[in-house]
């Protein structure tokens, strides 16, 4: 495999913490963006269209009032996104009417780090995780909380639908647990694994319906097969500190990314125990990262040192 950056583009002031690729076109995707790191300041969406392998121009921006942690494109309607916030609210954009948030809606209690659109349109629900330790399913259209779901001990850093079964998804938490749980029976998570250390993002295969991989702050990723967790099915390793997001291939079976605090981003097969490509792209944090559901080969990231970059895996 030959993974090679093809393009960036600078955040300037604002320092990535995750990006999305458009469900619907394939030159479009977003960033949310937080001053300060996060700590305090506003946040910025930006709305980035690759328009060649060496060129990404902004085709809109909206600013908040605090962090965005996270983005979301909504499975619906292709001009819809929503974002989650420092101040525990989560925002609905449509950028092709308003400057302005279209709802605002006051989910959590502390920050919200983790916002994720059911991608099987049975529903239109969301997902939100926050460091106030709950999960919540809602109705961005009815501005409606449907559950929540209390059973962390400590903050969720994420909350992943499964793209197989369109009622389940996992939670990780610095309670050093993955969870799954299913929408009709909120009460309790329905399996509990735990980790060594904290979990700070999980992905679903999009190729096998029992495999989920979870990454630490150890700098490792587990895979496991969720018919029989007691043991991983192998764990992947050279990330040199925590793992902040990891994402499956939507095209090739056993491929997989991750972005840590060691400034790297890798791509991985599970059938190899060490990473077949190592981007040290960035001078600082890399938080964020996707595969584009439209293009087979192609991946984004962005992080704290102001930097999004688009790799393109020749394999």
């Amino acid at each position: 495999m030959n993974s090679a950056i093809t393009s960036s583009f600078s955040t300037g002031e604002f320092h990535g913490y995750n990006v999305k690729y458009s469900p619907f076109r394939k030159n479009l995707l977003a960033c949310a963006s937080s001053q300060n790191y996060g700590i305090a300041g506003r946040g910025r969406l930006f709305v980035l269209e690759v328009l060649n392998s060496k060129q990404i121009s902004i085709m809109t921006t909206r600013d908040w009032t605090d962090g965005l942690f996270d983005v979301t494109w909504s499975e619906v309607n292709p001009q819809l996104l929503v974002t989650s916030c420092g101040d525990g609210s989560i925002q609905i954009w449509d950028i092709c009417i308003s400057p302005n948030p279209v709802a605002t809606y006051k989910i959590h209690n502390q920050e919200v780090y983790s916002v994720e659109w059911n991608p099987q349109n049975a529903y239109t629900y969301i997902l939100s995780a926050s460091w106030d330790k709950t999960v919540k399913l809602w109705d961005p259209f009815s501005a409606k909380a449907i559950s929540n779901f209390l059973d962390h001990a400590d903050q969720v850093y994420e909350a992943c639908w499964s793209p197989h079964c369109v009622e389940v998804f996992s939670s990780v938490s610095g309670d050093k647990t993955l969870k799954l749980w299913d929408i009709r029976t909120p009460g309790r998570a329905y399996a509990s694994y735990p980790h060594e250390t904290e979990v700070l993002c999980c992905d679903w295969s999009k190729s096998d319906s029992d495999v989920i991989a979870t990454g630490t702050t150890d700098g490792r990723i587990f895979e496991w097969d969720v018919r029989k967790m007691l043991d991983p099915l192998f764990i992947l390793s050279g990330h040199e500190y925590a793992i902040r997001q990891l994402k499956f291939s939507p095209f090739e079976r056993g491929r997989l990314a991750s972005v840590s605090y060691d400034f790297t981003t890798r791509f991985w097969n599970w059938n190899i125990p060490h990473a077949l490509q190592i981007h040290k792209e960035h001078r600082e944090f890399v938080y964020g990262l996707d595969f584009s559901p439209k293009k087979r080969n192609e991946a984004c990231d962005c992080a704290w040192d102001s930097l999004l970059c688009i790799y393109n895996d020749r394999s």
